[in-house]
């Protein structure tokens, strides 16, 4: 990627976390999911990576606008407002259909389709693990869902002398810089140079009454069968309704068979 195009469109997709400092409610929050709103919920340091690389590398090319999105969801919007005190261009959340959640594959395909829509640009910034999503697949099926390349890893990008986007990224005692191409997600890993810096006060107040965009996630897939938390309890009490006690006599194997049982007949898949 050229640092001489006329203009580069910076987009960081943030996944988020539970804030592991704050406990869960003391709430069955599967049967009133209401109360998932009121769980703490912060930056990874992987989300907080690819954010302070994406202002950076908006302050160095002052052609380039920078834009923030995140899955919607409870605890969503607040998180956003912390985000929205870094003072990006634009900032959305998408709007991605809670049935997918559990697939990796469709969730990047909604997502892609929902940055598309909002034409977020072609330069996808995320970090290297998707909030609390996965173990490091959400960069690959994004890149796959949006037709674009994948530079996975990196610790940095930089326009060199030429002009040219590089990502940096250290093996070992190596450091190689790899070209951006026009159409690229790169996933970002937490580096001592890479920490998110503080927000000014006047800009997290200002955030606080930012209005936020909600995006429509429309992709090619099928619609996915609703089963709801409600749906997955009611079938959990059946089951154990119907299954037997085991003895106290019982062994091993005969635990991890009801087990077992109790798993297939609750899953929805």
């Amino acid at each position: 990627m050229r640092h001489s195009e006329a203009h580069m469109k910076i987009c960081a997709l943030l996944g988020g976390i539970l804030d592991p400092k704050w406990p869960l409610p003391p709430h069955d929050y599967l049967q009133r999911p209401e109360m998932l709103d009121g769980i703490a919920r912060k930056l990874s340091p992987f989300d907080e990576a690819a954010l302070e690389v994406a202002l950076r590398l908006r302050e160095t090319t002052p052609s380039s606008t920078l834009a923030v999105y995140m899955p919607d969801g409870p605890g969503a919007e607040g998180l956003m407002r912390a985000v929205a005190a870094h003072k990006p261009d634009q900032v959305g959340l998408l709007a991605i259909d809670q049935t997918v959640h559990w697939d990796v594959a469709a969730f990047a395909r909604q997502a892609a389709a929902g940055l598309r829509g909002a034409d977020a640009g072609t330069l996808w910034l995320i970090g290297r693990e998707f909030g609390d999503l996965d173990d490091g697949a959400f960069g690959a099926c994004l890149a796959h869902a949006a037709a674009a390349s994948l530079i996975a890893m990196a610790e940095e990008l930089r326009v060199d002398a030429q002009g040219t986007l590089r990502a940096l990224r250290t093996r070992t005692d190596v450091t190689e810089q790899v070209r951006v191409p026009h159409a690229c997600v790169v996933t970002l890993t937490n580096a001592r140079g890479n920490r998110l810096r503080h927000p000014l006060m006047k800009n997290v107040m200002l955030a606080k009454k930012l209005a936020i965009d909600r995006v429509a996630c429309i992709s090619d897939d099928p619609p996915a069968a609703r089963v709801t938390p409600a749906q997955l309890l009611a079938a959990a009490g059946a089951s154990r309704a119907r299954a037997a006690p085991l003895p106290a006599s019982a062994g091993l194997d005969a635990q991890l068979n009801a087990v077992l049982q109790l798993l297939c007949t609750t899953s929805p898949t």
